[in-house]
């Protein structure tokens, strides 16, 4: 990978933005705990006391850059509202719906309509229906009860799975906020797959013990080198493909403790990217289940061979 510099990684290690981010922060957990305040005073499976906002990304793990996200799970502890997702089988109808508000979202980008809508939206803004009330509904509900706790510079987006909030005003400018509603049970953050599949359980348990357990025999040099290979990793993927963190802290938590300790920060990054080149890494085992391996591991996935390519693109680094 060409353009890798002993200044460039100093330069990443030693960013900090942790005010920056704790702002953040406070201003996402103000913002969803006034929007499910709000929701509940409509729909019963909705309360402030059985909601948890759980950071997802490097905001999980200290790892935070000027170009991180802000990624969220806005967990729901309600048993109905996944009854009701299994039971929701109307497929086209379903299609329709997405259709058409992906065409008439479309429309609107044209238009100047925010104030005028959210009037219309101030009658009646949910349309409670408790036999159907599922994931699907509990989105589109909290992005009417984010957009009524935001400036109106601000634009909250439904992109399916998940809500998308920028605003200048709020959060400051290049600013992205991913909230991804999601089920809780038991520790367990539940995602839908399908009516049929069910649900995908994720839990983080596991997760804040073992990266907590390699902070404490490595120091800092365990959350600088999480930054740097989130910083490659976007500066090199041509898609938009997001860094995944469990794989990213899974490589970092099997590398041999002796290797974060070094002369200086790009002495640690080069033994350990040759380490990470020498090593059969699905056979590593994964932050979120130290039973299995990466090679089983159904998180990490979504760019394991983008990230791949990336250290093998790096090469043995002299």
């Amino acid at each position: 990978m060409r353009g890798i510099s002993r200044k460039l990684i100093e330069s990443i290690a030693e960013e900090d933005v942790s005010e920056f981010a704790d702002l953040v922060g406070e201003k996402v957990t103000a913002l969803c705990s006034a929007a499910i305040n709000e929701l509940s005073l409509s729909v019963p499976f909705v309360n402030i006391d059985k909601t948890i906002l759980q950071p997802a990304n490097e905001i999980f793990n200290g790892g935070i850059s000027a170009e991180s996200e802000y990624i969220y799970f806005l967990a729901v502890e309600s048993p109905q509202i996944e009854i009701n997702c299994l039971q929701y089988n109307d497929f086209w109808k379903r299609f329709k719906e997405r259709f058409l508000y992906a065409w008439n979202a479309s429309k609107k980008k044209k238009r100047k309509k925010r104030k005028r809508e959210a009037q219309q939206e101030e009658a009646n803004p949910y349309n409670f229906q408790a036999e159907k009330y599922n994931l699907d509904k509990l989105i589109s509900d909290l992005q009417i009860a984010i957009s009524h706790n935001i400036s109106e510079t601000s634009i909250v987006y439904n992109e399916g799975r998940n809500l998308k909030v920028i605003g200048i005003d709020d959060f400051g400018p290049n600013t992205k906020i991913l909230i991804y509603p999601v089920l809780y049970e038991d520790g367990d953050y539940k995602f839908l797959i399908s009516r049929k599949k069910g649900f995908y359980k994720m839990n983080f348990d596991n997760r804040t013990r073992l990266i907590s357990d390699k902070f404490e025999r490595v120091g800092q040099n365990f959350v600088k080198m999480i930054k740097i290979m989130n910083a490659l990793f976007r500066n090199s993927s041509r898609s938009f493909v997001r860094p995944n963190q469990i794989y990213i802290e899974s490589l970092l938590y099997n590398t041999p403790d002796e290797l974060f300790f070094a002369k200086d920060i790009y002495s640690v990054f080069k033994n350990i990217i040759n380490y990470l080149n020498f090593s059969n890494v699905l056979e590593f085992k994964s932050v979120l289940n130290p039973d299995i391996t990466l090679a089983k591991e159904k998180a990490i996935r979504s760019n394991m061979v983008v990230f791949s390519k990336l250290l093998s693109s790096i090469s043995e680094i002299q």
